[in-house]
Parts: C-alpha cells; sequence; structure tokens
C-alpha cells in the first residue's frame, strides 16, 4: 500500500494523472512550437490552459499537455465565429463539430454558446439504432428496386404514425400510411426519435409520398413528425434518422448521393421538409 501511495503522488507531481503531462516552457519557445511538438493544435493548447495572450508566454510557465486520446475541449462562442472557422482553428472538421455537439443549423450558432471540441484521436462520433430496431430491420427482405432516400416532415408539430396511417387510409390510399418510416418527436404516443417501421416497408411496397408515381416506385420517404417551417428537428429525431439512413444504404447499396427531400424533387410543389431542416448539414453525417 505505501508503494502505491508513493507511486499515486509521483504521478500526480508529475502532471501525468487522469491523461495529461507537463511542459515547462523553456527558452525561445512559442505556444505553437510547443503545440506542434505533442501533435496538437495552437488553439487547443491555449484553450486547455486557459491562456488568453499566447505571445505572452513566459519561461518557466507550466503548460498541462492533454493525452493524445483527449476526447473532448470545451469551447464558447466568440463574436465573428462560424463553425468552419472553429473546426480549422482547431485543427479539426466541421462535419466532426456537428457530430459531436448534436448540431442541426451550423449556420445558427450563436455567441455564447458552449461546444465542444473532439479531440485528434477522439472515437469518431457513431450512431446506434436500437437492438429492436436494429432486428426488425434485418428480418426483413429488402428488394433491388430502391433507388434513393427521400426525406420529409409531417408538417404538423404534433402527431404520430397511426394517426397519419388512418389519415391517409381516409384519404383513399389503399396501404394506409404514405411513408415507408416515420420518426417521431415525442409529441404524442411515441418517445422522441423512437422509429415506427409501416406496412410498405415491412411489404416492400411502393410508397405513397411522392407526387410522380416513377418516384414512390424507387423512392424510400422517410417522415419526420414536426413541422420544419416553424422549428428544427430535435436531435434525437436526427439521430435516428443518422442511423436509419446509414442502415438503408447498406442493405439498398444507396450513397448518400441519393439521400435527398421532397422540395428537392419536386422543387416548385412543396417546401417539404420545410426551411429548418439542412440536407447539407446533414449529409455529413452519413458519409462513410
Amino acid at each position: 500500500m505505501r508503494i502505491l501511495f508513493w507511486l499515486f503522488c509521483a504521478l500526480t507531481c508529475s502532471g501525468i494523472l487522469l491523461g495529461e503531462s507537463i511542459h515547462v516552457v523553456a527558452k525561445n519557445e512559442t505556444l505553437g512550437g510547443i503545440a506542434r511538438k505533442y501533435g496538437l493544435s495552437t488553439a487547443t493548447l491555449q484553450t486547455f490552459n486557459g491562456i488568453s495572450n499566447p505571445d505572452l508566454l513566459f519561461l518557466g510557465k507550466k503548460l498541462k499537455i492533454p493525452s493524445g486520446a483527449l476526447a473532448q475541449i470545451p469551447y464558447v462562442v466568440r463574436k465573428g465565429d462560424s463553425l468552419g472557422a472553429i473546426a480549422s482553428r482547431f485543427g479539426t472538421k466541421t462535419s466532426d463539430l456537428i457530430k459531436a455537439n448534436g448540431i442541426s443549423r451550423p449556420d445558427l450558432i450563436k455567441v455564447g454558446q458552449k461546444i465542444t471540441i473532439p479531440g485528434k484521436n477522439a472515437p469518431k462520433a457513431t450512431t446506434i439504432l436500437p437492438a429492436s430496431v436494429t432486428k426488425a430491420l434485418n428480418s426483413i427482405k429488402t428488394t433491388s428496386k430502391w433507388k434513393r432516400i427521400v426525406i420529409h416532415h409531417s408538417a404538423t408539430p404534433v402527431d404520430d404514425a397511426m394517426n397519419m396511417h388512418r389519415v391517409h387510409k381516409a384519404r383513399g390510399m389503399k396501404n394506409g400510411l404514405a411513408y415507408h418510416f416515420v420518426i417521431s418527436n415525442g409529441s404524442r404516443k411515441a418517445s422522441d426519435g423512437e422509429i415506427f417501421i409501416g406496412t410498405r416497408w415491412k411489404g416492400q411496397l411502393q410508397g405513397g409520398h411522392m407526387k410522380q408515381a416513377s418516384l414512390n416506385q424507387t423512392s424510400i420517404g422517410i417522415c419526420l413528425i414536426g413541422n420544419f417551417e416553424l422549428r428544427a428537428p430535435t436531435s434525437k429525431q436526427l439521430q435516428s434518422l443518422e442511423g436509419l439512413c446509414k442502415h438503408l444504404m447498406k442493405a439498398c447499396r444507396i450513397t448518400h448521393r441519393d439521400v435527398t427531400t421532397h422540395k428537392i424533387l419536386h422543387r416548385n410543389h412543396t417546401k417539404c421538409p420545410g426551411k429548418y431542416f439542412s440536407l447539407s448539414s446533414f449529409l455529413p453525417r452519413i458519409k462513410s
């Protein structure tokens, strides 16, 4: 026990404990030079040590060096910041920032907003579907006719898949629910992000979500509950959409280039899925 106690003290004093070490600034060293030595960005080292002016680095100053596997660094958005500029400053990718922070609208970050910067060797953010959903999807034998995935919104802030099924049935749709999948926002019955697998997908039937019949025959329809002309989808909806798209892309051999929205295919016909759903922000999440 005495040996373990002294070992603990030695590690603590040397700054190695908890995945960080200490660097003592030598003559003529700069923050950028020290950062490069440890494979870090200058901004990472500056933020990690709470340095306001990197030019005022004095001889003998002790700097904490995060390990290469540091998972994240806290950052507060400042005036003039953009997500791309922050990513560049910290030597990471904008898409990684979007994933790490669950950002649905990267063009709407605000001054004072707290975000986390993923470390250089941090594990990539992944989205795993619930085991029950994965099992259900794997039990369905897909056909080769599916060529694209089309994303919609319900345009109703409160709704659920079974209510939509009844409405579509009443409108004369033989197979009811027009979409193959519905992702809830938690507003009614289903929980936020819960995925409903429709009978059209279970039976590999064509959709009823597009105006053009030929598109219905080859397009997988995914509807997110909510009116995205008024507000953005929830982070859990986007996580479920990401996981579902990745599964369908693999099962149907569809690339991210063939994931689109209703209004892109019918530009003058609809605004679906609304101005607060950004396809350009979502696509980096499903690129392999």
